[in-house]
């Protein structure tokens, strides 16, 4: 009964999550809201509203900090596995070529983050706080605010006319319908993310696994269904720019939610309640983000085999990654 409920969650992750990011996109040209913020950072925001949700489920409902790291380690991990894979919808091409330069920004800032929540995690209760916030997760709030505003600044001149394009094959809805679609199904996603985590934590414990391993794999893959439909949808229209922006947007986000957990953690230090072990995710996220950095700074113009080779590596890292996890 627990597998059957954690598949009924993340189908409805899924299937909500395509469809949230579909109406937030037609809502925000209504209202006129830029369209590089829908591509660059409103997109990649909405797909990561289950790892968000979750995250603050899992450390007040379930009452377990090692399944909200191990998801937004394990949820960076796997956003650049689909990177991966999205590669093999282009034969002659690798998928690093087809966008631009600019996007080696969010994936530096995704290590930065990355790279300062690890420390945070290893100094624990040696960094000052605020009441039981730990001073770091200001610090991840204030740099996410300067990549936002940094990679917005120069995604303006880059993917305005591609995200025009994806707004144009939505058809005319009315402000009304639009709202009241996208609120239905966001209600979905927040209700179905509220009782994942704890059903992940019960599955982890009667079949022996650790918290974070579970956490990094399973509620990872989960949660990470909106990245996976929005970009494949996006690959599938040629918008390739749009789907490599929200899967290295969604990881500088995942980094934020790790600030907002800490923030409704009020047991003590977030930071020094993570379990080390999730460290390793952390570690191999970086070492994926560096291989998509060496990729795109590269820019390949063929490809030999079905897959170029920085997707292959990074598939290699990413099975390498998990057979790890789950063995420590």
């Amino acid at each position: 009964m627990l597998w059957i409920l954690f598949f009924l969650l993340t189908t409805l992750i899924f299937f909500s999550g395509k469809n949230l990011v579909r109406y937030g996109d037609i809502l925000a040209e209504k209202l006129n809201i830029g369209r590089t913020v829908i591509g660059v950072v409103f997109i990649a925001s909405i797909t990561s509203l289950p790892e968000l949700i979750t995250g603050i489920s899992s450390v007040t409902y379930a009452d377990s900090p090692d399944i909200a790291a191990g998801d937004v380690f394990g949820s960076c991990m796997f956003n650049l596995l689909i990177l991966a894979l999205l590669d093999s919808f282009y034969r002659d091409t690798p998928l690093t070529a087809k966008v631009h330069h600019g996007l080696t920004l969010s994936a530096s800032f995704g290590i930065v983050m990355i790279v300062i929540s690890v420390i945070s995690i290893l100094l624990g209760n040696k960094i000052p706080s605020i009441g039981w916030i730990s001073s770091a997760s200001f610090l991840i709030i204030l740099i996410y605010l300067l990549a936002v505003k940094i990679i917005t600044d120069y995604e303006k001149r880059m993917i305005s006319a591609s995200i025009h394009k994806a707004v144009e094959i939505y058809g005319d809805l009315s402000l009304k319908e639009t709202a009241v679609k996208y609120l239905s199904n966001a209600a979905v996603i927040i209700t179905a993310s509220v009782f994942l985590p704890k059903v992940a934590k019960d599955l982890a414990h009667s079949y022996g696994m650790t918290e974070t391993f579970f956490g990094t794999f399973f509620v990872a893959f989960a949660t990470s269904f909106p990245e996976i439909a929005v970009s494949v949808a996006a690959a599938k229209m040629n918008m390739v720019t749009i789907s490599v922006a929200n899967l290295l947007g969604s990881n500088i986000f995942n980094i934020f939610v790790l600030a907002v957990n800490d923030i409704f953690y009020t047991q003590g230090s977030f930071f020094e309640s993570i379990d080390m072990r999730n460290l390793l995710s952390a570690g191999f996220a970086v070492l994926m983000s560096s291989i998509v950095i060496i990729g795109l700074v590269y820019r390949a113009e063929k490809k030999k085999l079905r897959l170029a080779y920085e997707s292959i590596a990074l598939i290699t890292v990413y099975i390498i990654g998990i057979t790890v996890i789950y063995k420590s």
